[in-house]
């Protein structure tokens, strides 16, 4: 069966030295090397325009995609954009340029070029985005270590609640449904946890909390725990989850789109940092579980393992 994970395998026989991460790195100069990393976004795949607003679809657009260059401790400067475009929403994506030109601008990045065509019916977006990085502060999803933490920066699962009100036309929860639409990527956060050498691996969470430890894992050739206790729900997603009958737990574990940070730090570094990143940024961390010496991530209630039914993403299944 079709699937990323088969394609980037095949991909990564050919080219082992630059796929794997959430950005590739070419070098630049003596001190810094570049960043490049790919999105492609399609219509009635990845979003619909009935829900997402030219303005919407622009910021979702861009900041997705600045979330890798964050993930690997970096700094996004440039990008590039290829547009499919239907006749039947040429005003649609006339404003949707204009936007996405004032989501660059707003964050100091350059558009540099890129590509335009027709399609026969659905929009596709295509963006590519440049930055750069100290060497020194480079972070990679494969290095993390047995024992170490498992820690998340940003929100889990707001977005797929967002997701699911949207899809059902349910008109409160409106900080889900931003939380969606308009996430935004945690480029300060990101280059600040690069610079902490007792940091040792990172990646964005952009598929879900289950799935992108388990990828985080397989890079470092490690496994992992996850203990039920520390995935804490507000009382507000606890009541969105109600109004939507979903699981509070289950949705942190599987839901995407977030774009917080997924990181790997030393047990015994973990008080200082937490406590940096919260004089620094304002909010808590949050540990999530344990690099362990097995295969896969395993979910753990009280020490025992849990078993949970996850209906997990995956980019070649049914889509929204």
């Amino acid at each position: 069966m079709l699937s990323e994970d088969s394609i980037i395998r095949d991909l990564q026989s050919i080219f082992p030295q630059y796929i794997g991460d959430d950005a590739a790195i070419l070098p630049c100069n003596k001190a810094y090397n570049y960043l490049l990393s790919k999105d492609l976004l399609v219509e009635d795949i990845h979003f619909r325009t009935s829900y997402y607003g030219p303005a919407d679809l622009a910021h979702k657009a861009l900041h997705a995609n600045l979330s890798d260059i964050a993930a690997m401790g970096g700094a996004p400067k440039f990008v590039m954009l290829g547009v499919a475009i239907p006749i039947i929403q040429a005003e649609y994506v006339k404003d949707f340029l204009s936007n996405f030109a004032n989501v660059c601008q707003q964050n100091s990045i350059i558009l540099i070029g890129g590509d335009t065509t027709s399609s026969p019916d659905k929009l596709y977006i295509s963006i590519t985005a440049i930055g750069e990085v100290h060497k020194e502060y480079i972070k990679y999803r494969n290095n993390a270590r047995v024992g170490d933490l498992v820690c998340v920066a940003g929100n889990l699962g707001h977005a797929h609640l967002g997701l699911q009100a949207l899809e059902r036309s349910i008109p409160q929860l409106k900080q889900f449904k931003d939380a969606l639409l308009r996430p935004m990527a945690k480029l300060e956060e990101g280059a600040w946890l690069g610079r902490q050498g007792v940091i040792t691996a990172i990646m964005d969470v952009s598929d879900g909390l289950y799935i992108d430890l388990s990828k985080l894992c397989s890079a470092s050739g490690k496994g992992a725990e996850i203990e039920v206790s520390n995935l804490v729900a507000s009382r507000e997603f606890k009541a969105a989850c109600s109004i939507l009958g979903l699981d509070p737990i289950t949705t942190m574990l599987v839901g995407g789109e977030d774009y917080g940070l997924l990181f790997t730090v030393e047990p015994n570094k973990y008080s200082a940092i937490s406590a940096d990143f919260r004089n620094i940024f304002g909010y808590e961390l949050q540990v999530m579980g344990r690099i362990t010496c097995d295969v896969g991530v395993n979910i753990r209630e009280n020490g025992e393992v849990k078993n949970l039914e996850l209906n997990l993403f995956t980019h070649f299944g049914e889509k929204i």
